[in-house]
C-alpha cells in the first residue's frame, strides 16, 4: 500500500471513531439534561470540527512519517539514490516495459578506483563528502528516465531505459567518469580519482534484473584489471575469463596459508668496479597442477583481494631467514631489496609489520631498502610519507622503482624519503635506438646526480644498452645481460664464482 492511502485509511479511521463517540455523547447527554438541547448541539458542532481538523492534521503527519520510512527503505541513507533492493524492483519493471515495445537496455555497473584511500587516510566524512558528490554526478549526467542506485560503499548501478550501445550509451558513461575525475576533496585537494565501469545489454546479455546486474559486475571485474577507468563491455567470454580467475584467487589464498610460494634474488651491479652492489628479491608461484605462474599474473590479483601484504610479509620474512642461515647477509650482500604495494602502507598497523617482519635482522637495518612505485606512492602520499620516515629513522633505504613513468616524479622526490631511483626497463629497452627514450634518461641520471640519488637502470639485456648507460653516467646495472633471478643456492653458487673471478682478474 502506498504511503498516501495508508494515511489516508488512519485517517478516516480515526474520523469515523470520532463520529461514533460524538453520537454517543449526544444521546448521553440528551438523556441528562433535556433542557439544553442548544448547548448540547453546539459542543456537537464543536467536536465535529475539532475531530475533522485533526483527521486532516493526523493524515498529513501519517503521510510525512510513511513516506520517510518508504524512503529509508527504498533509498540509501546517504546519498538518498535507489538502494538495491529497490533498483532491482524498478529495473524488473523497465525490462518488462522494454519487452513489451522491443526496446533496448543499457545496465552500467561503477566502482571508484582507490576509494579506500578516503576513508583510511582523510577521514570518514570525507569518503562520505565524496559519495555524496558522485551521486550528484550520476543525477548530473543521467536523463530523468535512468535509475541511479548506490550499491554499498562506492558501488553504482546505472539503468538507462530505451538506450542502444554505443549511440546512446558511451556518451553518458564518458561524460560520467570525466566528471569524477574532477571531483576534489577539500581535506585532500590532491587527490583524484577514477571510475571503471561495466556494461551490460538487454536483450543481449540477460532477460532479467539479476542476470544484467552479474554480466555487468563481471565486465567491471575485468575493466578494474586492465587499467583504472576503464570500462569493459560484457560478452560470454568473460564468464570463463573470471571462472579461471576465481579459481586462480582461491589457489593462491591457499598457497600463501600453505606458505607454497618461493622467494628467488636477482643481483644488481656496479660493472666499472665488477662487484654486485645489492640483491632484488622477487616472488614465485609454481602451481601444482599449472606450474609457474607469472608474477604479472598473480600479483595484481592479490592487490584486488587484500593478499598482498602478506605476500609482502612472506617474502621479507623467508628472504632474510635464507641469507642470514647461509651467511650471505652483510658479508657478500650490502643491500636486499624487497618490492612493497601501497596497500602495504593502509592502516595504522602497517608500520608494526614493517618493523616486525625486519626486527629478525641480525644486524645494521641500512642493509634494507624498499622499493615503491611512483603511481603506488601517489595512491597514499601522506601515508606512505610518515612509514617511510619512521623506518628510513632505523637506516632504512628507499628505492623509487619505475621512476619516470609516474605523472608526479619531481614532487614525489621531494615529499618522500628516497635514496635511490631506477630507471624503467620501458626506457632502457629502445635507448639506444630512441633519441626522445636517450633524453629522458640523461635527464634522470643529472637529476638524481644533482640530488645525490643512486641510480640503477632495469631491464639491461645488451652490451650496447650497458654500454650507452655507463657513457651516459650510470654505475649499477639490472637484467639478464649479467644475471637472472635465482633460488637462494644459485646464488650462493653465483656468489662463489664472482669472487673467484675478481681474484683472478686482480
Amino acid at each position: 500500500m502506498s504511503p498516501r492511502r495508508a494515511a489516508a485509511a488512519i485517517a478516516f479511521l480515526y474520523l469515523f471513531l470520532g463520529y461514533i463517540w460524538i453520537s454517543f455523547s449526544d444521546r448521553f447527554l440528551l438523556t441528562i439534561a433535556a433542557e439544553s438541547t442548544y448547548l448540547t448541539e453546539l459542543q456537537t458542532y464543536k467536536g465535529w470540527a475539532y475531530v475533522t481538523i485533526t483527521a486532516a492534521l493526523l493524515y498529513v503527519l501519517a503521510f510525512r512519517a510513511l513516506q520517510r520510512e518508504r524512503n529509508l527503505s527504498e533509498r540509501d541513507g546517504l546519498t538518498l539514490l535507489l538502494n538495491r533492493h529497490m533498483f532491482e524492483r524498478e529495473l524488473a519493471s523497465e525490462i518488462q516495459y522494454a519487452y513489451d515495445n522491443q526496446q533496448n537496455l543499457s545496465v552500467i555497473m561503477l566502482n571508484i578506483d582507490g576509494f579506500k584511500q578516503i576513508n583510511s587516510h582523510v577521514s570518514l566524512e570525507a569518503g562520505d563528502k565524496f559519495l555524496v558528490a558522485v551521486a550528484g554526478v550520476l543525477r548530473e549526467s543521467c536523463h530523468q528516465q535512468a535509475l541511479i542506485a548506490r550499491f554499498g560503499n562506492d558501488e553504482f548501478a546505472v539503468a538507462l531505459p530505451d538506450s542502444t550501445w554505443p549511440d546512446a550509451v558511451l556518451p553518458v558513461l564518458q561524460k560520467i567518469q570525466r566528471r569524477i575525475e574532477h571531483i576534489r576533496i577539500p581535506e585532500a585537494p590532491q587527490l583524484s580519482f577514477t571510475a571503471s565501469a561495466g556494461l551490460a545489454l538487454y536483450p543481449r546479455d540477460g532477460s532479467d534484473a539479476s542476470q544484467l546486474i552479474d554480466a555487468g559486475n563481471l565486465a567491471l571485474d575485468q575493466a578494474q584489471q586492465t587499467s583504472r577507468g576503464s570500462y569493459k563491455l560484457y560478452n560470454a567470454e568473460l564468464s570463463a575469463i573470471m571462472s579461471n580467475k576465481a579459481r586462480l584467487l582461491f589457489d593462491l589464498k591457499a598457497a600463501i596459508e600453505k606458505r607454497q610460494l618461493s622467494v628467488v634474488y636477482q643481483p644488481q651491479f656496479c660493472v666499472q668496479e665488477n662487484r654486485m652492489t645489492g640483491l632484488e628479491v622477487l616472488v614465485r608461484w609454481n602451481h601444482p597442477e599449472r606450474g609457474v605462474i607469472s608474477p604479472a599474473e598473480f600479483i595484481p590479483l592479490a592487490e584486488q583481494n587484500s593478499l598482498i601484504c602478506g605476500i609482502t610479509d612472506f617474502v621479507m620474512r623467508q628472504a632474510i631467514d635464507e641469507l642470514t642461515e647461509h651467511g650471505l647477509l652483510y658479508r657478500d650482500v650490502q643491500r636486499v631489496s624487497f618490492n612493497v604495494s601501497a596497500a602495504d602502507f593502509n592502516g595504522n598497523e602497517s608500520c608494526d609489520r614493517f618493523l616486525a617482519n625486519l626486527s629478525q635482522l641480525p644486524g645494521d637495518w641500512s642493509v634494507i631498502e624498499l622499493e615503491l612505485t611512483e603511481s603506488a606512492a601517489l595512491l597514499n602520499l601522506e601515508g606512505v610519507r610518515q612509514v617511510l620516515e619512521k623506518l628510513t629513522a632505523k637506516g632504512v633505504q628507499v628505492s623509487l622503482d619505475d621512476f619516470g613513468t609516474g605523472y608526479s616524479s619531481l614532487n614525489t622526490l621531494r615529499l618522500l624519503p628516497i635514496q635511490e631511483v631506477k630507471i624503467d626497463q620501458s626506457f632502457v629497452k629502445d635507448i639506444v635506438q630512441n633519441k626522445q627514450d636517450a633524453k629522458l634518461v640523461k635527464t634522470i641520471l643529472a637529476m638524481a646526480q644533482a640530488l645525490h640519488l643512486r641510480v640503477v637502470a632495469e631491464g639491461v639485456e645488451t652490451h650496447a644498452q650497458a654500454n650507452y648507460l655507463m657513457t651516459a653516467g650510470c654505475q649499477e646495472f639490472q637484467g639478464f645481460l649479467y644475471a637472472r633471478p635465482m633460488s637462494i643456492n644459485h646464488l650462493i653458487t653465483f656468489i662463489k664464482n664472482l669472487k673467484q673471478r675478481q681474484r683472478a682478474q686482480s
